[in-house]
C-alpha cells in the first residue's frame, strides 16, 4: 500500500556494544500524500509532534533517492517541533520547466524529525525520514482522476522463459496507486507498483504455471490517501493488456 515511508538508521547492532536505543515517538504529517495542480499557488500538509521531546524537523522534495532537483520548495525548510504542538509545512512551486503537460509528474516530500541531543551516556539517538507522494496536476487532463482505476488494462502473458506474467497498463494521464493483488482468492499477494500514467508494468505470476485466466482482486489509493473498496476482474490470455470490467468484490463474495 501507499502509506508513509519511514526510513531508519539500523539500531540493532548497537545493542552488541552495550547502547540503549532511544524510543522515538514520531512526528506524524496529517496526509500520505499532496496532490499539487497547475493553478495552486501553493500546497500544505500539517505535522504534528505526538512525543514528550522536541524535535528538529527538516523537511524538502526530491525526484527519487539522488536526484534533488524539484521546481518545488518546502518552507520551512527546518524548525523546531515542541512536544504536542503542531505546525504546517507549505510547498511553493518554480519554474516548472520541462514538466510534461499531458500527464501527472510525481515527485516526494521528505520530513526528517532529528531528537534533542541526550544527557545520558549509551543513548543510540535515531533520526527518522518520513517520505510521502507529491504530485504536480496539469490542467485540463482528459478523464477524473477517480476514474483512472476502472480504465485499467489487464492480460496474463508468458515471458521469454514460458513464465506467466501478470501485464498492467495505464492508459490515463494519472498515477494509480494499487494496493496488494490477490491472485485466485488469494493464491499469491502480489506487492503492486505505482501504475504510472500511459505506462505498463509485469508480474512474475506463481499461482499457475502457464499463462491462463485468472482473478484479480484489488483496490487503489485516491487523492485522500483513502482507500476504495475492493473491486475483482477476470484478466484473460493475451499479449498486450486490454480493457476489462471490474467488478465490486464484496458484491462477488469477496472480502
Amino acid at each position: 500500500m501507499d502509506s508513509k515511508i519511514k526510513f531508519r538508521w539500523v539500531a540493532g547492532m548497537a545493542l552488541l556494544f552495550g547502547f540503549h536505543c532511544a524510543t522515538m515517538a514520531g512526528v506524524l504529517l496529517g496526509g500520505t500524500r499532496v496532490v499539487f495542480g497547475e493553478k495552486d499557488r501553493e500546497g500544505s500538509i500539517s505535522m504534528k509532534n505526538t512525543g514528550t521531546s522536541p524535535y528538529i524537523v527538516q523537511a524538502w522534495s526530491d525526484a527519487g533517492e539522488g536526484r534533488n532537483k524539484t521546481p518545488f520548495v518546502v518552507t520551512p525548510p527546518l524548525s523546531r517541533l515542541d512536544p504536542g504542538r503542531e505546525n504546517i509545512l507549505r510547498i511553493m512551486r518554480g519554474p516548472v520547466g520541462a514538466l510534461p503537460t499531458d500527464r501527472e509528474s510525481v515527485f516526494w516530500l521528505n520530513v526528517k524529525e532529528i531528537p534533542e541531543k541526550s544527557p545520558d551516556e549509551n543513548v543510540l539517538q535515531v533520526a527518522v525520514r518520513s517520505r510521502i507522494k507529491l504530485f504536480y496536476r496539469p490542467s485540463d487532463l482528459p478523464g477524473k482522476v477517480a476514474e483512472a482505476k476502472d480504465r485499467l488494462q489487464w492480460a496474463v502473458a508468458s515471458n521469454d522463459k514460458g513464465e506467466a506474467v501478470l501485464k498492467v497498463a495505464n492508459p490515463t494521464p494519472y498515477h494509480v496507486s494499487l494496493t496488494t493483488l490477490s491472485i485466485n482468492g488469494g493464491q499469491q499477494e502480489i506487492d503492486a507498483e505505482m501504475a504510472a500514467p500511459f505506462g505498463e508494468q509485469a508480474y512474475l505470476l506463481t499461482a499457475v504455471k502457464s499463462a491462463q485466466e485468472i482473478e484479480v482482486t484489488f483496490s487503489t489509493i485516491n487523492d485522500y490517501g483513502g482507500v476504495t473498496d475492493k473491486e475483482k476482474v477476470r484478466v484473460p490470455v493475451a499479449d498486450k493488456p486490454v480493457a476489462v470490467k471490474a467488478e465490486s468484490a464484496a458484491e462477488s463474495g469477496g472480502k
